[in-house]
């Protein structure tokens, strides 16, 4: 009977921690809702998040505070294309927010988020030309706005 015990007590354990554990091990997207510690609810159209001001103003002051935690990202700017997005706005930090920088950041829609992905890795070999190069993975329609501009 001990045995019996001990081995539904080593089951349950186990599997208790593995379904402690599934889910804890991938973080969060950087600006996503739990990322940014925010309640706010996405518009969400057929499963996937609406490229809107409102949608897209988590991520992209997630963007924001990842390159340092007192950064404010004001979005005034927003242009997407083939589940991809790129915000424009005025980048500062919470200690003098009227003294801040045009800057912009490129999105890649996944799931119900909207990832932030480095210019240099998607922009392609030559992102000071007018047009996206062969190599750029961002559409053509938001090569300018995403690369090159600031």
């Amino acid at each position: 009977m001990n045995y019996r015990f001990n081995a539904a007590l080593i089951v349950l354990t186990t599997a208790g921690l593995t379904a402690c554990t599934a889910d804890s091990t991938e973080p969060a997207p950087v600006g996503s809702p739990t990322a940014a510690s925010s309640a706010s609810t996405t518009p969400m159209v057929g499963g996937m998040t609406e490229c809107t001001k409102d949608a897209l103003a988590p991520f992209a002051t997630g963007a924001a505070q990842s390159m340092g935690p007192d950064n404010i990202y004001t979005l005034s700017d927003l242009q997407c294309a083939d589940g991809w997005a790129v915000t424009g706005g005025v980048l500062a930090n919470k200690a003098n927010p009227d003294m801040g920088a045009p800057t912009s950041f490129v999105f890649e829609q996944e799931g119900q988020f909207w990832v932030v992905k480095d210019k240099a890795a998607v922009c392609g070999t030559n992102p000071t030309t007018t047009t996206a190069p062969a190599d750029a993975l961002i559409p053509a329609a938001l090569f300018l706005p995403g690369c090159a501009a600031g």
